[in-house]
């Protein structure tokens, strides 16, 4: 069920820092699904989604790339999300009496702009979408790709 705006930056804030450490959760299952592929290393486990992802991409590959096609995509769509999500838990969110509240990026390459709660909601359900993408395929199609792939 997807959130509903109330107009309400702060809770919206929370709402995408939620969904993203359920996706982050996603992906870490995701990649302990795939372990029998090739094995995960501590290192790994506790380093940055981003490196897991990257990790996820090449079990899939070495597994089957064209059946596992929908699922690189979907996972490109949630490396932009936790992006996006970056973005607003790494910057800082003013609010002005007269105008609209404005995010700082954390990082210095990137400029100042308007932040409205519509934009927060929709990422949090956006991230809210991308646990059950992730979810999905491991429930059959990669348990059955992975005992294929072991038993060659």
């Amino acid at each position: 069920m997807a959130l509903r705006n109330d107009g309400d930056v702060i809770k919206g804030v929370g709402y995408v820092a939620i969904y993203a450490a359920y996706v982050e959760e996603q992906i870490d299952t995701l990649l302990g699904s795939l372990d029998r592929v090739m094995t995960v290393d501590e290192k790994l486990k506790r380093g940055q989604t981003s490196s897991k992802i990257k990790a996820i991409k090449k079990r899939l590959r070495k597994l089957d790339p064209v059946a596992f096609e929908y699922l690189l995509n979907d996972l490109d769509t949630c490396t932009a999300l936790l992006e996006a999500r970056h973005e607003i838990m790494h910057g800082r969110i003013y609010g002005q009496l007269d105008g609209p509240d404005i995010l700082h990026p954390g990082r210095p390459n990137q400029q100042k702009r308007p932040v409205t709660s519509i934009e927060l909601y929709d990422l949090a359900n956006q991230l809210s979408s991308c646990c059950g993408v992730l979810n999905r395929p491991q429930l059959t199609d990669i348990p059955m790709s992975v005992d294929k792939w072991v038993a060659t």
